[in-house]
């Protein structure tokens, strides 16, 4: 069962306030590839909107429409994957899947912030928007070759 606490965990001053960082859509145009997905169990969308150098993110754009654990995701990948390859987002996002699944994961100092999401482990319904992005970024690197 869910208690308040849980719920105050979930949702703490950390994630509240990279969600905010998102609120306001910022676009990136002219970008090398926009990849649209949706989280079929909550209904998430984001649209992110890439520049890259070969196999590493040089800029990001988004339009995301999600939950406040989305868009915290969002706003965390937007400030650190610029300047990171596909490879280490791809990394990152199995070690954020794995915590998700109940597994202790140790994230690099870089993308350290993603462990706030620990709390959301027993909130399954949330995964799918919380992996929004890196979702998103794996396409993107499938699509590039």
């Amino acid at each position: 069962m869910t208690t308040e606490g849980d719920l105050a965990q979930l949702y703490e001053a950390r994630v509240r306030d990279w969600a905010r960082k998102v609120r306001n859509d910022a676009r990136l145009a002219p970008a090398d590839l926009t990849v649209s997905r949706t989280s079929p169990l909550c209904g998430s969308t984001l649209a992110l909107d890439i520049r890259h150098e070969g196999k590493v993110v040089t800029a990001l754009g988004y339009r995301a429409r999600a939950c406040t654990l989305g868009m915290a995701a969002t706003a965390v990948v937007a400030a650190k994957a610029p300047g990171r390859s596909f490879g280490e987002i791809a990394e990152t996002g199995e070690r954020l899947a794995a915590l998700l699944a109940g597994e202790d994961v140790a994230f690099s100092d870089h993308w350290a912030e993603l462990g706030m999401f620990k709390a959301a482990r027993t909130f399954p319904s949330r995964h799918g928007s919380i992996m929004l992005p890196f979702d998103a970024l794996a396409e993107a690197a499938a699509k590039l070759g």
